[in-house]
């Protein structure tokens, strides 16, 4: 899908310049003696960007490996309980993700009306953060709806095939 392409690629780059703010950070503080205070604020500001993508290209990897290894383990055998498990993952997340973007929601509104910026970086609207957390967790809930629907395809595909015991 192209938006995981997107998220993919901003995440690429802000985990890039994070690393490369923080490199120059050592090198001005250690072998300059030159400390440049914004660029650690820079750095973290960067970075958090970054999580917050992360959150989004995570939920639409389907990545959590101990959720996977659970399933893996325990519905080696039973695919209609193993489709009926992750069925009821994504739609517990998205329950819990339903509690949690009206608190953010506000707290976008909020960041939107009373702005503030850094300490060191005065022209940092810190509640750009704010804004894109809402933003992010928006993206993890379009994915989780896309997952969402095609997990139900595949429960009602597994219900529909005969295991080998029905066949005979």
């Amino acid at each position: 899908m192209a938006i995981e392409s997107v998220e993919i690629t901003f995440g690429i780059i802000a985990m890039s310049i994070t690393t490369l703010l923080i490199c120059a950070t050592v090198l001005n503080r250690y072998i300059l003696h030159y400390e440049i205070m914004w660029l650690n604020d820079l750095a973290l500001y960067i970075f958090v960007f970054f999580m917050f993508l992360a959150f989004a290209a995570t939920a639409a990897k389907e990545g959590h490996i101990s959720i996977d290894m659970f399933h893996k383990r325990v519905f080696r055998d039973h695919p209609a309980g193993g489709t009926f498990y992750r069925l009821f993952l994504v739609a517990l997340s998205i329950a819990i993700l339903l509690i949690f973007l009206p608190v953010t929601y506000r707290f976008m509104l909020k960041a939107v009306q009373y702005p503030e910026y850094g300490t060191l970086l005065r022209w940092f609207n810190t509640s750009w953060l704010q804004i894109f957390l809402f933003i992010a967790l928006i993206l993890v809930f379009m994915h989780l709806l896309v997952i969402l629907g095609r997990d139900l395809k595949g429960f009602i595909k597994v219900l529909q095939t005969k295991s080998p015991r029905e066949r005979e």
